[in-house]
């Protein structure tokens, strides 16, 4: 597979370092006038539907950065399109393929700390200076369904349990240039065994920070506890706390997608299902953070 042709999702996008055979002024005309298999989905967020979704009506399969949308209703039209044209979805959440999270989760399949019936998850991130659409709801979307989707996934796929319910909150403290952007939330998952979740995310992380982000993964069982923590994997049995060798999957992120478009029996670690469910759920919590009520999931 090879890149051949590239366009801006919208006249005030800049695509001048992208490096392809064809620039396009827009991306409708490129799907016109291009022979493509597959389309990387990256413009600003408010219009990864509306660009996916024109995809997959030129018979393409879609790899969206995430979320997939910002409305549930631009979802479920989007979901009807990939139903239609039969193209695979793939959407750019990595944290499934990092090796510790890929390891995290075959432990707890193997039942080594037991069944999960807790946890928590966290995304923290310096806010630093960001383009303007991030002053506005209506283009950001939100930090839960932006940021807060990255550990609403891999809680759930580490720990092999759905979301049930989920009540949330979130808002903006001291982030005066970008007056629409939460820059901190909190979610409370119920699990589909009676356990629960609890979630942060935030623009706080200070400055001062070394590393950008700040990722954590706290995961109770009935046999033990498993953490992540700047990339490293711990448990804690009876037998004792020890650091566990971590080992990758066999393809990374995009590479996997690709496989999938290429062989249809491939099954990706972000199935197209997984892609429109995680979305959803996160669209929901951020539903239930602008209501303060809890909502089914």
């Amino acid at each position: 597979m090879r890149l051949v042709a590239a366009a801006p999702g919208g006249a005030d996008e800049d695509i001048s370092s992208v490096l392809a055979p064809s620039a396009y002024a827009d991306y409708v005309t490129m799907l016109d006038d291009a022979e493509l298999d597959l389309l990387a989905v990256t413009p600003h967020f408010y219009r990864h539907a509306e660009v996916s979704l024109a995809g997959l009506q030129h018979d393409c399969a879609v790899f969206c950065e995430k979320p997939l949308a910002l409305t549930l209703a631009d979802l479920d039209a989007l979901r009807e399109a990939q139903r239609s044209s039969g193209r695979p979805i793939g959407m750019m959440l990595d944290a499934r393929y990092a090796p510790t999270f890929s390891t995290a989760r075959q432990l707890v399949a193997e039942g080594v700390i037991g069944e999960v019936v807790a946890g928590y998850a966290q995304k923290s991130y310096k806010l630093g200076t960001r383009p303007d659409f991030y002053k506005h709801r209506a283009t950001f979307g939100g930090l839960i369904p932006w940021v807060g989707i990255h550990a609403i996934d891999w809680f759930s796929y580490v720990s092999g349990r759905r979301y049930t319910t989920v009540t949330a909150r979130h808002g903006n403290r001291g982030a005066d240039d970008y007056p629409e952007l939460d820059n901190y939330a909190t979610c409370q998952f119920a699990l589909d065994n009676g356990g629960s979740a609890v979630m942060s995310f935030d623009y706080l992380r200070p400055a001062g920070a070394p590393s950008h982000g700040d990722d954590r993964l706290r995961l109770v069982g009935t046999n033990g506890v498993l953490e992540i923590r700047d990339d490293a994997l711990q448990v804690l049995t009876a037998e004792g706390e020890y650091r566990v060798e971590v080992t990758a999957p066999p393809f990374g992120l995009f590479a996997d997608f690709v496989q999938a478009v290429l062989n249809p029996a491939h099954v990706p670690l972000i199935t197209t299902q997984d892609a429109f469910d995680v979305t959803a759920v996160a669209l929901r919590a951020r539903e239930a953070a602008d209501s303060a009520t809890t909502l089914d999931l």
